[in-house]
């Protein structure tokens, strides 16, 4: 017995060694020279900053190494570098879903920040939307359809381990199924275009009308009301009128003949995690400290976008106000915060065992050694505790705050274009010119446009 107890003297000082370890969280310097080449649209340059300092991220941090490399490349428009980046992440991510027994222990005595990180909940479902989004950026609608129906897979896959009653509020993607309308349209398929509208409307109504304040956009009901059209479905058709009374819709003879335009906008910076904490004084002058993670909102002054085409051949214009469709900042807050009692708890409990291990500890050396050498082990076993014990801060830094939908329908030609980013107060803040470009009937062009201000 005597001899267990000392055993975890060499522990003890094995934490405080380790502190040294566990309180380098992976570096964050170089993400503001990163922000500000996004800032001014520099893509080239923000990229380079990640390739210069993959060694910083570590490689229980590889996965954000290739977030940030794929996100980069998705805001540049070089879709097929961010599809082998987010491939890449991916396949980390549900390689580490199922975490080995041994780092999870690890994690458990000491700190998560000690097991590779395999991304929040969310962020495991961002990287097939924006696998979506590059696809459809390449024209290939089909293999943006099978990346889309890999994100409500995944948050169904996640949401089944966890128990009834701890259940993530975002366990449907109401955007996606938008998108997965948008691509069908292009295809053809109008019939399952409507089935996924249909989703859609259901979705945004209720879970994020009530979760995120966001009611479905009414593009996204006009496509609805025209799919339904098109298809015969009168019935559903009236229904849906009935509960959006102000908005129209064009006829699907109509739209058949007619072109459409979406103006994606990446607005804002998504929110950045930080480590909370409290202490518990024991009775023996111990402390222990409990920390965990918390997502924290970043301002941002811009409000929406404007977006203006002009038709090149009869000198018509065009125009539409970018719509919240994907409110990534209050999904992650809310996300994180369904899962924070899981998280605290185990934080307690580890805790728990650091504070029963140093009392042994302290206790077997002072009766070999002294009442001196006894106050020290527990000084030492204390400061290796809270030294040892932070929250698990990483996360995919480089996400929007919010997704927003710019949407205008066109006949067939030439144009050109802008979009004005308009701050909170309703004054332009700076405007973008389009590419020019020319769109063929039932054809779908896309524009991404990033803003951080």
């Amino acid at each position: 017995m005597h001899r267990g107890r000392s055993r975890l003297i060499p522990l003890l000082f094995f934490l405080l060694g380790l502190s040294l370890f566990s309180s380098c969280a992976p570096t964050i310097k170089h993400y503001p020279r990163i922000n500000h080449y996004l800032l001014v649209r520099d893509y080239d340059s923000a990229y380079k900053v990640v390739k210069q300092n993959k060694g910083t991220y570590a490689e229980r941090n590889a996965v954000l190494y290739y977030l940030d490399e794929g996100i980069i490349s998705h805001f540049a428009g070089r879709y097929k570098e961010s599809n082998k980046s987010f491939f890449e992440a991916e396949a980390i991510m549900d390689k580490l879903y199922t975490k080995s027994i041994s780092k999870e222990a690890a994690s458990f005595v000491i700190s998560d920040n000690t097991v590779p990180y395999r991304g929040e909940d969310f962020e495991m479902a961002m990287v097939n939307l924006f696998l979506a989004l590059n696809y459809a950026g390449l024209g290939k609608w089909e293999d943006a359809v099978v990346e889309a129906r890999k994100v409500d897979s995944k948050l169904n896959l996640i949401n089944s381990k966890y128990e009834e009653g701890k259940k993530n509020v975002y366990k449907e993607d109401a955007f996606i199924r938008f998108l997965m309308g948008s691509f069908y349209e292009v295809e053809g398929e109008i019939n399952d275009a409507f089935i996924s509208y249909q989703k859609s409307e259901e979705i945004y109504r209720r879970d994020y009308l009530p979760n995120y304040g966001i009611s479905p956009p009414p593009i996204l009901i006009e496509n609805l009301l025209t799919s339904a059209d098109a298809m015969g479905f009168y019935e559903e058709a009236a229904q849906i009128e009935k509960r959006y009374p102000s908005v129209t819709f064009m006829e699907a003879k109509t739209k058949r003949r007619m072109a459409e335009v979406l103006v994606i906008h990446y607005n804002g910076m998504g929110p950045e995690k930080r480590e909370e904490y409290f202490l518990i004084p024991m009775p023996d002058g111990y402390v222990m400290k409990i920390a965990y993670p918390k997502f924290v909102r970043r301002d941002y002054g811009i409000s929406h976008g404007k977006v203006m085409v002009r038709n090149l051949e009869t000198g018509r214009s065009y125009s539409a106000s970018t719509l919240l469709m994907e409110d990534i900042a209050a999904i992650a807050v809310i996300n994180l915060e369904n899962r924070i009692n899981r998280v605290k708890a185990k934080a307690i409990a580890r805790a728990t065992t650091k504070y029963l291990a140093s009392s042994a500890a302290s206790k077997a050396v002072e009766q070999r050694h002294g009442a001196l050498a006894g106050m020290l082990t527990k000084m030492t076993a204390n400061i290796a505790s809270v030294a040892t014990e932070q929250a698990d801060v990483r996360q995919w830094r480089l996400l929007p705050a919010e997704i927003r939908v710019g949407r205008v329908i066109v006949p067939p030609g030439e144009y050109s274009g802008s979009i004005r980013f308009v701050g909170r107060g309703g004054a332009v803040i700076y405007s973008k010119e389009l590419s020019p470009f020319s769109i063929k009937e039932r054809d779908k062009k896309i524009f991404t446009y990033r803003t951080l201000r």
